[in-house]
Order: C-alpha cells, then structure tokens, then sequence
C-alpha cells in the first residue's frame, strides 16, 4: 500500500512538473518574441485557403521594439509599430491613409503581459516535435477549459522559444487562423533606419484620425456579467463626420482572445443590423437595443459574443 502510494505521488509529481515546463516554454516564448531581434516572411492562409505573405523585421534597440511589417502580395500596405504604438499605411487609390492602432497584439507577440492569466482559461499539453521555417520546434496546445473561447496551437523554436507558427482552431476543429514563418533570420545588426515609410510623392498621406474624442465621454452603459476570463483591456470613443453622434468600442481578452464591443445610436430613417454572421477568423453578433446598435466581433464562439451582448444593458 505505501509503495502505491508513493508511486502515485511521484507520477503525480512529473505530470505537475511536465506541466509547469510546458508554462515556463510559454514565458520564455512571450519574452523572446519582445526580446530578440530576427526577420523573415510570414505567410497567413485565410477562409479561402489563399495564402498571403508578408515581409517582417523586428528590432529590440536599447530594450524599446521596433517593427516592421510590408506587405508582399497585393497592394504594398505597411505596418510600423514602436512599442506597443502602431501606424497602419493603406493604399487608397490616390491617396495613403495613416490608421494609430494602440495596444497592438501582433504575432509573434501574442501573449499577455502577464502569461498567469492563461492558466485560468485553458489547459496546457505537449503536442510533440515538429520542423518549422527550417528550425526544430515544439508544438504546445492550449486546449480552453469552457465553451467561451477556442483552441490556440502554438510552434516554439526549440532553441530561442521564439513562436514559428500560430493555428487558432475552433469547436467545429475547423483552422479559423494559420500564421507562420517560412523563413527566419536572427539579426544581429541593431540598426533601425529602415524604421521608417518610403514616401511616394505621387500620393497625399492622410492621418484618419480625425474623429476620435481625446476627452472623456461618459459611459452610458454597464456590463452585469462577462463571459469567463474576460476582462476590459481598452476603451475609446469617436464621433460620427457631420453627425452630433458618438460611437464607442471597448475591447475585452482572456489574454489570448479578444472582443470588440461596438455601440452606436441608430437614426430613425436607417434599419440597424441584426444576427450572426463569419467574416475571416471573426464572428460577429449584433443586437437593438433602446435605438442603440450593439455589435460584438472576436476570434470566439459565437454564443461567447452572444451572452456578452446580453449582458450590455444601457443607461439613460
């Protein structure tokens, strides 16, 4: 009896400690993805099972992140971010529109600030050895431990920890997002002059800026209950062009998944949106309520989005 339990408490013990390894890998992968400096070309496969590939550089000088991210099919669209600051350049027609995004979340940098959050919402495992962008990795899954969020399939390098690849697979086991790395370089050259847009005089840069509220707006609504593990991460608010109408986003995440919350008044003469609906990786639920349109989109299952919105209840 006391050697099966001892043999008990030492199994016991190795799957604990298996598991803590596995969370370990997944620290060091947040830090690396901050922390190293590399390049190479990420392709992304969509809905349609059409790839797109990107060029990206990332620089860490002097413990502040620098990246760069350019298009290479399609229309040359260009990313800059400094920190967790980025500006978004897209080609329109004759004109270049420069979009502020704060708080980006962009692979291979996908993890929270802090990784403890994700040991409330999902269970950790070994998915076993792999070969990605020429380099050995790991394959680590993050299985959700509820029905509010999906499956995240995550490649490390098994030298540097830095994430290869990315699968987000939902209830349905159907991919809704496939990123990866089909080439790396790690860079030991920390220069960042090439931080910086190639200006085509041909075209006007425009900052599509100018409608977000910089004061503060009061909040006319509360939330009584959100999904498990969510919390709010962000919040802005700006104004309609020509209209004394105010719309509002507030964005939550369990700190892999994110929601966008969109409320915005109606006018009488304009029939609002209603439903569920897929665009891309997204699902988007929205809702009338009291002549305000209620709109929620995230890579989540769609009755995540659904109890979210009925949780919205406005203020008057």
């Amino acid at each position: 009896m006391i050697k099966f339990l001892f043999l008990l408490f030492v199994s016991f013990s190795g799957m604990t400690a298996s598991e803590s390894d596995l969370w370990e890998k997944i620290n060091r992968a947040s830090l690396a993805s901050q922390n190293l400096s590399y390049s190479g070309i990420l392709n992304s496969v969509d809905e349609n099972q059409d790839i797109h590939s990107t060029r990206m550089i990332h620089v860490n000088h002097k413990n502040e992140e620098f990246l760069k991210i350019e298009k290479i099919d399609g229309a040359p669209n260009l990313l800059l971010m400094h920190q967790t600051d980025a500006f978004l350049y897209y080609n329109n027609n004759d004109n270049i529109l420069i979009q502020r995004n704060k708080n980006a979340r962009l692979f291979p940098n996908i993890f929270p600030a802090n990784v403890e959050r994700l040991k409330e919402n999902y269970s950790i495992f070994n998915g076993g050895a792999f070969r990605v962008a020429n380099r050995q990795s790991t394959m680590i899954v993050l299985n959700p431990k509820d029905q509010y969020r999906f499956n995240y399939h995550l490649w490390l390098d098994n030298e540097t920890y830095l994430p290869l690849k990315l699968m987000v697979i939902d209830n349905n086991q159907k991919t809704i997002e496939n990123i990866s790395f089909t080439n790396l370089e790690f860079l030991s050259n920390y220069d960042v002059s090439w931080f910086s847009p190639t200006v085509d005089p041909q075209k006007k840069y425009i900052i599509n800026e100018e409608n977000k509220i910089s004061q503060s707006v009061r909040k006319f609504w509360s939330v009584e209950q959100l999904p498990q593990g969510f919390e709010e991460v962000s919040y802005n608010a700006k104004r309609y062009s020509g209209l004394n109408a105010i719309a509002h986003q507030i964005v939550y995440s369990d700190g892999l998944s994110y929601i966008s919350v969109f409320i915005h008044p109606v006018p009488k003469n304009q029939k609002p949106q209603t439903g569920s609906t897929q665009k891309g990786s997204n699902n988007i639920h929205a809702k009338y309520k009291q002549g305000y349109q209620i709109m929620a989109v995230g890579a989540v299952p769609m009755n995540t989005l659904s109890i979210l919105i009925d949780n919205v209840n406005l203020i008057k």
